[in-house]
């Protein structure tokens, strides 16, 4: 058997490479000559929990974590509290790091994947088989090929040329890191924290010692002293305006998917499959995702392509509903004025049971790996 290759070094690629590995497949996975950007934080909903359980990694990646303890929305200008939802199930806060160090020892123990920093330069299909060819020259045939490479990597071409470039939202999220030792004890509380107001929202939650933060708003608002005017004197988050904070800027890509996952013997996974913005905490969680529906197909079927074609026909159903449910919270999280003084009233009668509802389909998105 010639094994499978996997493309991408970034959590969903490992991820779908331990997969593959304790589906039985000998797997080589190219993980690129730089390695990829892993800065910030991530929250992890129980449904990437049970990706993490059913990949068997749910232990170790508890002791990396933080379990919170609730989601708080707010409104920005006056801290009134709209909904405060209890988290029974797993629901925790991780560095990316952390989380892709946990990937990285499983993979380390796994005797049948070799890891490659080289980058694919070209995929030619040949039969039930496919060729990779690397940018050192060499080439190689494998019976698969799991492209998880982000949305401009050579796997999302050749599967789905037509889809094009991702789209944008014309949006930012300024991302920060903040001692929790520099701020009030209350930021340190194992709390998701969502403040809406204003056409722009803010997350944070701690990680280790640190407060992550996002806030995310219109491109053309991100301007010099752009957070004293999201959070001046007397907001109850002016202390997060600090100066001295350094920010990152990252642009947002809509929500959206490839439209077609499998091509012959190459399958989608993680970004190059779908992009997520960060509405409902599910950009990590659906690549694990990924990875624990691909394990269950090439688990149950006697060839590759068989399980490629459940895997692609399952996920590809699936992330639609979140795609369409991660748009719809980025537009209901970016009002203002009249609209958004509603949609805080609606939060606020709706209380707890509207926001159960809202996230029941999201945490429960793959029934099969319940």
């Amino acid at each position: 058997m010639a094994g499978l290759a996997v493309s991408g070094g970034g959590i969903a690629g490992m991820a779908v490479a331990l997969a593959a590995a304790r589906a039985g497949h000998e797997v080589t996975v190219f993980c690129g000559r730089t390695p990829p950007q892993l800065v910030g934080g991530l929250q992890l909903a129980p449904n990437g929990w049970a990706a993490l359980t059913a990949l068997g990694l749910a232990e170790r990646a508890a002791a990396s974590s933080l379990r919170l303890k609730d989601i708080m929305v707010r409104a920005l200008d006056s801290g009134t509290t709209l909904i405060r939802l209890p988290l029974h199930e797993p629901y925790a806060s991780f560095d990316r790091a952390a989380l892709a160090g946990c990937l990285a020892d499983a993979l380390a123990t796994q005797a049948s994947v070799t890891v490659k920093p080289l980058n694919l330069d070209h995929i030619h299909q040949q039969g039930d088989t496919v060729r990779l060819v690397t940018d050192d020259g060499a080439s190689a045939a494998f019976d698969g090929l799991v492209a998880a490479d982000g949305a401009a990597g050579p796997g999302r071409r050749h599967v789905a040329p037509a889809g094009g470039q991702v789209a944008s939202t014309g949006k930012i999220a300024m991302r920060a890191q903040v001692p929790l030792g520099s701020l009030p004890a209350g930021f340190a509380r194992a709390s998701s924290n969502l403040w809406l107001g204003r056409g722009v929202h803010v997350v944070h939650y701690p990680i280790g010692e640190m407060l992550n933060l996002v806030v995310t708003l219109p491109a053309d608002r991100v301007g010099p002293g752009w957070q004293h005017r999201l959070m001046p004197a007397g907001s109850p988050l002016a202390l997060l305006a600090d100066d001295n904070i350094v920010w990152n800027r990252t642009p947002l890509p809509a929500a959206g998917t490839a439209g077609c996952w499998r091509r012959g013997a190459v399958v989608l996974a993680g970004e190059a499959a779908h992009s997520m913005p960060p509405h409902l905490a599910q950009g990590a969680g659906q690549g694990l995702q990924d990875a624990a529906s691909l394990q269950y197909w090439l688990g149950r079927q006697e060839d590759v392509s068989t399980g490629f074609s459940g895997y692609a026909r399952a996920r590809a159903g699936e992330v639609a509903k979140i795609v369409r449910k991660a748009d719809m919270s980025g537009r209901i999280m970016g009002l203002s004025g009249p609209a958004a003084y509603f949609r805080d009233i609606a939060l606020n009668l709706g209380g707890t049971r509207l926001m159960q509802t809202w996230l029941a389909e999201v945490w429960a998105a793959d029934p099969s790996l319940a």
